[in-house]
């Protein structure tokens, strides 16, 4: 049985490649617009924790403690908003539940194809990122405008191409953070597991 504190570190150190290729793929793209909290652009850098918390408390522990830090995340973003104004509360709260629909989504039904291409995860992640992002953004605008009775500034189309943008490069980042992941920590269990094999021989 493996340890519980390595189990924490081998959590911590997974979780990280995600999130650290996600930030990556932002940079590049916005510059240091993913470390300020007010632009879209740090999508790529809260997303990526969401997502990567969640799909490593699937891997590790169980599903209940999937959901349950989800809570917990959704919880840090309503608590860290710079706005209290009802339409960016429940765009924090769409795109939460978004972003762990999608992993669990992934995870229950998609992981299993993950040995067929290296790039198998980071595909799949961006399309079903792209889908859920955009019926988040589609129901978010559509509550707005009629209970909350708020002008977003966008119509229909411009959600669904910002929502898809995002959700499509995001998804393809953390999809390619975890099959990085797999691979780098798969090859140092080998490696640990050959080494342990040939200490037993001597």
């Amino acid at each position: 049985m493996v340890p519980s504190t390595s189990r924490v570190q081998q959590f911590i150190l997974h979780s990280l490649v995600p999130i650290i290729c996600s930030i990556a793929v932002g940079f590049i793209l916005f510059q240091d617009g993913v470390f300020h909290r007010s632009n879209g652009s740090f999508q790529f850098l809260w997303s990526a924790v969401v997502a990567s918390v969640v799909y490593n408390l699937l891997l590790f522990l169980r599903p209940r403690d999937a959901s349950a830090g989800l809570l917990l995340l959704l919880m840090a973003t309503l608590l860290t908003t710079e706005s209290t104004r009802v339409a960016f509360i429940l765009r924090d709260i769409f795109y939460v539940g978004a972003i762990g629909a999608a992993i669990m989504m992934y995870f229950r039904y998609f992981k299993q194809g993950a040995h067929l291409h290296y790039a198998y995860s980071a595909i799949t992640l961006a399309g079903i990122y792209g889908v859920v992002y955009v019926i988040a953004g589609e129901i978010h605008l559509a509550i707005i405008r009629t209970f909350v009775m708020e002008d977003t500034g966008g119509n229909i189309v411009l959600v669904a191409e910002n929502t898809a943008f995002f959700g499509l490069l995001i998804g393809f980042a953390v999809g390619a953070g975890i099959s990085l992941a797999d691979k780098i920590f798969g090859q140092i269990k080998k490696m640990g597991e050959g080494a342990t094999a040939d200490h037993r021989r001597q």
